[in-house]
């Protein structure tokens, strides 16, 4: 077996084995699960927005039901636009279910990326400032922090039936249906990689072409799985149809170079999942026991409670039959005329050496 094919069946359903199916109500959107303590869920017309550390930070400490999520379907996209922008979109699922979209992409504009909701515009997208990044950047080497622009890395999402949103400033050029799907983590940990590869946009080499390129070869295993639309002009990495500014294979040895970075990170995050599984766990256990303990606590102070009551009910008793035998004799007294002393036992007759006399009759 090949390392490709290996890590593959490593990482391709990276759904926890001890994560059983569910039976309660799923989940209505993924953003609930990156953000459960975010109650409003998006509306059609919303995105929510996050920069890769949010996204990471969300994955770590978001509901534990997004490391039974999967990625099923990838599309590249490129933007009808002058910039022709790529950007690729992936569908989430829980448990067979649709929960919602991404859309990852490198820009130069960054709105609000914090995983707050907004409303779209039609500059949000636009790499308006890709003139200054081409004076200032060689495009061989990376950019240098005080010449070359910062890369703004972001991962938008959507609800499951508005995938529109994401698409509507781009045409679909690829697409992969992902069987078996990768775990959630997959997305998380590609766009980690190739975000910190090159954290500063590259005109020739770390531009939107090499991130979306990059990022969905580590998914799609070096695109032998990424299928092009053959009814459209554009072409992956091309610009107006006639400049070639990243090549497949360009992106192909990119993917290969940060493959094991990829793996490592990965596994890094199932691990964390796992951990953070498994502490939760270990904390209903000892809830459990806690309850457990209370319960049983409370079942002796019943039976303690209980057995008091029942000595004092068999007190209450005796006491109720004494009085019934006193009233008894007090009318038997009262009807035969007779008194206290009239019906007292006699004295027996003793000699002098304590003896009944009786015996000496």
């Amino acid at each position: 077996m090949g390392l490709k094919s290996f890590l593959r069946s490593l990482f391709a359903h990276c759904s926890l084995p001890f994560m059983a199916t569910p039976t309660e109500e799923l989940p209505m959107q993924l953003s609930q699960l990156l953000q459960p303590n975010v109650s409003q869920p998006l509306d059609p017309t919303q995105k929510r927005l996050f920069d890769m550390t949010s996204l990471e930070n969300c994955y770590l400490n978001g509901n534990p039901k997004l490391y039974d999520c999967v990625i099923t379907n990838v599309w590249l996209y490129k933007a009808t636009s002058l910039s022709n922008h790529e950007f690729i979109v992936l569908n989430v699922t829980y448990h067979g279910r649709d929960i919602g979209f991404l859309r990852a992409e490198r820009t130069v504009d960054r709105p609000e990326s914090n995983g707050s909701s907004w409303t779209p515009n039609a500059s949000s997208w636009s790499i308006s400032t890709v003139s200054s990044v081409s004076s200032t950047s060689s495009g061989t080497a990376p950019a240098s922090p005080s010449l070359g622009v910062p890369a703004h890395d972001i991962v938008t999402l959507c609800a499951t039936e508005n995938r529109q949103l994401l698409t509507k400033d781009g045409e679909q050029i690829a697409h992969s249906a992902l069987d078996p799907p990768p775990s959630f983590a997959a997305i998380v940990a590609a766009c980690l990689v190739v975000s910190r590869r090159k954290p500063f946009y590259e005109l020739l080499s770390g531009q939107c072409y090499w991130f979306a390129g990059v990022v969905i070869r580590l998914i799609c295993d070096d695109g032998a799985r990424l299928e092009r639309i053959l009814d459209t002009k554009h072409k992956e990495g091309e610009w107006q149809n006639f400049l070639r500014v990243m090549s497949g294979a360009r992106m192909n040895a990119g993917a290969e170079k940060l493959r094991s970075k990829y793996t490592a990170t990965l596994l890094q995050l199932r691990n964390q999942a796992n951990t953070r599984v498994q502490e939760a766990g270990r904390q209903v256990e000892l809830r459990e026991e806690a309850e457990r303990q209370a319960a049983e606590e409370r079942r002796r102070r019943e039976v303690v409670e209980r057995k008091a009551a029942e000595e004092r009910r068999r007190r209450e008793e005796a006491e109720r039959k004494a009085e019934d035998l006193q009233r008894m004799l007090n009318e038997l007294r009262a009807s035969q005329g007779l008194t206290a002393a009239d019906t007292a036992p006699e004295a027996t007759p003793t000699d002098g050496h304590g003896q009944s006399s009786s015996m000496y009759a």
